[in-house]
């Protein structure tokens, strides 16, 4: 699609660049404070209302990042007590900064200052200054994650939301019904396509299926679960609810991956003491029908524990502030996990009240609930209605995001940047 003419800042997008020099500059910008100069090459703009409303945009993120490794990225946020929030969940050279004020100088001097290629806008609110001069300056405009405007402080406007709604190239809408009000308000019917909300969490750990297998034959379909990235201040919780639930299924195996690798010897040796029959991971043990917690403790495998596992507890939710290295609840769902997770929730709370909502995860909150929590779902029945749930919600907005993607390149491509 070629950009719009018209405006006085239309040469500002006219420059270009080779491939792969899209992020210099990126990290120098930073997070938040704008301190930096454009990066040079291709500039994709995403606006988001706050962190509760952009669980998709890491995942869109990584996928254009896929697609093009040159493409730098910034997110603007319209809350700004939630951009340290957002920066933590996306890549680390996103660069993060508070919206311009919604005057004509302050919107000019951001789209001089930044130049951006194209821009998606997953905000069901809008800003007309913005939106208006980013159209007027030629800058394709994408709005995803749409929905009908009925309660965004519109409704004393309504020529205006018509005619915003208009300088979007594309809209894609949460569902038939919302495609159906927004066009509606005047979008062109050839301009709009239900999709769904944009992807959340992240795509599925990775493994190797000869690995997979080689340790299901092992676990010979034995019950099993899994504490993964569990904190020092939670393995006794963990292993008394894992006692408890013996006591109802005693070939239950309980696979403890430790948030820091390197605890797991002193873990095992711990456990051992104790009495239980263990086998250690980086020792090349095998969980055998007679080992009762098995310790995992090589870094970068939770792909493959989570595909043996049906029930995950996210460690770090269950005991401490929560307010970092609480495990993503969407990388199990992603692989078939249902999710147990406790009150500590830190970046993820949107995402487990959202697995909540669709009986996806399941809170606890010490070693009595937790083990109600593990034995309840050691029925198959249940286990894989809340696994099927979680898988549902992790790829529900595929084609969402897939769409996204293919409007950002196929812009980009017309720019020739």
């Amino acid at each position: 699609m070629a950009p719009r003419k018209g405006s006085s800042l239309g040469g500002f997008f006219s420059s270009k660049s080779k491939r792969g020099a899209a992020r210099r500059g990126a990290a120098e910008a930073g997070a938040g404070g704008g301190k930096g100069l454009r990066p040079e090459g291709a500039l994709a703009w995403i606006h988001v209302s706050n962190s509760a409303e952009s669980l998709g945009v890491p995942e869109l993120i990584e996928r254009l990042r896929d697609a093009r490794d040159d493409v730098a990225v910034l997110v603007t946020t319209a809350e700004r007590d939630t951009d340290d929030l957002l920066a933590s969940r996306l890549p680390g050279d996103t660069i993060v900064e508070p919206v311009p004020a919604s005057t004509t100088v302050d919107v000019a001097r951001f789209l001089e200052r930044w130049r951006p290629d194209v821009c998606v806008w997953a905000d069901n609110r809008f800003d007309p200054t913005l939106i208006a001069a980013a159209d007027e300056a030629g800058v394709p405009l994408f709005l995803v994650d749409a929905r009908v405007p009925g309660r965004t402080g519109w409704r004393w406007l309504p020529g205006m939301r018509r005619a915003l709604l208009r300088r979007f190239d594309f809209v894609i809408a949460v569902d038939a019904a919302a495609a159906e009000g927004l066009a509606g308000l005047g979008v062109p019917a050839d301009r709009i396509e239900a999709c769904g909300f944009l992807q959340e969490g992240t795509a599925p750990l990775p493994c190797s299926s000869a690995e997979r297998d080689s340790v299901a034959e092992v676990l010979a379909a034995r019950p099993v679960w899994l504490a993964a990235g569990v904190s020092g201040a939670e393995v006794g919780i963990v292993i008394d609810a894992h006692r408890q639930a013996m006591r109802r299924a005693h070939r239950l195996l309980l696979i403890v991956a430790p948030q820091d690798p390197g605890d797991g010897p002193a873990l095992a040796t711990r456990l051992d003491e104790e009495g239980w029959v263990t086998a250690l991971r980086s020792q090349d043990d095998e969980p055998g029908p007679e080992v009762e917690v098995f310790v995992a403790d090589v870094p970068d495998e939770l792909g493959l524990w989570y595909r043996l596992s049906p029930i995950a507890l996210m460690g770090g939710s269950l005991a401490g502030t929560g307010k970092d290295r609480v495990q993503n609840p969407y990388e199990a769902a992603a692989l078939g996990s249902a999710v147990l997770y406790g009150p500590h929730l830190g970046l993820w709370r949107e995402s487990f009240e959202r697995l909540r909502s669709v009986g996806a995860a399941r809170a606890v909150s010490d070693v009595e609930s937790l083990t109600r929590a593990v034995e309840f779902l050691l029925a198959p029945d249940v286990v894989a209605k809340m696994a099927t749930a979680a898988w549902e919600v992790t790829t529900s907005g595929a084609e969402a995001t897939d769409r996204a993607v293919a409007l950002v390149l196929d812009a980009l491509d017309t720019r020739g940047v």
